[in-house]
């Protein structure tokens, strides 16, 4: 993601007897985004806002940091502003190569298996979309062991629910308390999921 760059020079910094906190203190107060007045009527009232914050390196090289000697000092006097990357440490590979790695997370409440089913389900589609030469893999999905703790669950109730029938059938010795067991055991469940 794009950003503005301000690398500091120390030793200008120090000529002036300006600090980093005074730096810091200049650029937020050049960028303010918030309410400016509002327009009050009879009935209605109207709050009127703006965003001035900074978007090009250009426009942070006259904010004016301190004054001396009676003149301004520029952060064009004492820093060196320039339009970067947001991180520009970062990079990524795969397998030894150059790759651009995307990272899909999933937001709050939304069931992870599900949408990762449906992102597998659009990669053909992706795929085909891509120019020649670029190649779309899945590096790591997550959900592997949510799925295998799924299947646990599962096969838990269904050997929780065999072993029920059998201590029934085991200590009652009558089929049809055996087969009532059998019923009601899955329904009670489905109920109680459905009710949860």
């Amino acid at each position: 993601r794009p950003a503005v760059r301000i690398q500091a020079d120390l030793g200008r910094l120090a000529a002036y007897r300006l600090g980093l906190e005074d730096l810091r203190t200049a650029i937020v107060g050049a960028n303010v985004a918030g309410p400016k007045g509002a327009l009050d009527g009879t009935r209605q009232s109207y709050t009127i806002s703006s965003n001035d914050q900074i978007q090009a390196a250009a426009q942070y090289r006259d904010i004016v940091v301190a004054y001396r000697a009676g003149a301004p000092v520029l952060l064009r006097d004492v820093a060196e502003i320039v339009d970067g990357l947001e991180d520009s440490r970062v990079g990524g590979w795969f397998n030894g190569e150059p790759a651009v790695i995307l990272d899909v997370q999933r937001q709050p409440g939304a069931n992870v298996v599900g949408t990762v089913d449906r992102i597998r389900a659009e990669l053909p589609r992706l795929t085909r979309a891509m120019p020649a030469g670029v190649d779309l893999q899945v590096v790591h999905d997550r959900t592997d062991t949510i799925r295998a703790s799924i299947w646990d669950v599962q096969l838990t109730l269904v050997v929780s629910a065999v072993l029920v029938v059998l201590v029934v059938l085991l200590f009652l010795r009558t089929v049809r308390a055996t087969i009532i067991a059998a019923i009601t055991l899955p329904l009670s469940i489905v109920g109680t999921f459905a009710i949860m």
